[in-house]
């Protein structure tokens, strides 16, 4: 049976993922750092992806971070196109190019030792890499173009709202495409609006072709109770 899990990032999802950039800089722990992992570069099988970026996360950075006196701090998006062109299914054997864009917090004298490390985490969690010139790419752009970036496989229903431009991005299979660190999670940004009496709206469907202009959810708020 083939695997044709979720295609797109849907609205609450887009939602977490849009906020979460703002609620890293709340705490004080901005996300500038873009690492791309393309896991098509390793021997890890396909389906089982998702789970090996959980450990690296999980099991490597997360202890990594706080030994070195931080919070870890994150949020992650996986695509899985080559050459702009998608890939629709997924079963054992398939090509396929499923690669993690992921935005984190790194202190700026911390950046080439994470870097360093980065590609032994890869390679414990992967069963080992095949080619290293493109598994691992890491970039500072700044956290307001790597929220863009990120928010590209968005629903292109949503995409504009939340001032992205959508891209189909592929099937994923194993679990979800996007998630964050519980410290900037949608739980985490609630508790805070409601601190500084922001309430969040969901931006009403679009409809037809209808376009919201790019950015509209930092409109879908205003004072009051949530």
């Amino acid at each position: 049976m083939r695997a044709t899990h979720s295609h797109a990032i849907g609205q609450k999802a887009g939602q977490s993922l849009y906020y979460a950039f703002e609620q890293a800089e709340r705490v004080g722990l901005p996300l500038t750092a873009h690492v791309t992992i393309a896991f098509a570069a390793t021997r890890c099988d396909p389906t089982l992806i998702l789970a090996a970026f959980s450990r690296l996360r999980r099991n490597l950075f997360n202890k990594w971070a706080v030994r070195n006196g931080f919070a870890p701090t994150g949020a992650y998006a996986f695509e899985n196109v080559r050459d702009e062109v998608p890939f629709t299914v997924m079963e054992p054997g398939d090509d396929h190019n499923v690669h993690a864009h992921w935005a984190v917090y790194i202190p700026a004298q911390l950046r080439h030792r994470f870097e360093m490390e980065l590609l032994t985490w890869i390679e414990a969690v992967t069963g080992g890499i095949v080619d290293h010139a493109v598994v691992l790419r890491v970039t500072y752009p700044g956290a307001l173009r790597l929220r863009s970036y990120l928010l590209k496989g968005l629903n292109p229903q949503w995409a504009s709202i939340y001032g992205a431009f959508a891209k189909a991005q592929g099937v994923i299979v194993g679990g979800r495409r996007t998630g964050t660190t519980a410290n900037i999670s949608r739980s985490k940004r609630i508790a805070a609006d409601r601190v500084l009496g922001i309430r969040r709206r969901i931006p009403a469907r679009p409809h037809g072709n209808e376009a919201p202009r790019p950015g509209a959810a930092d409109n879908h708020f205003a004072p009051g109770a949530i």
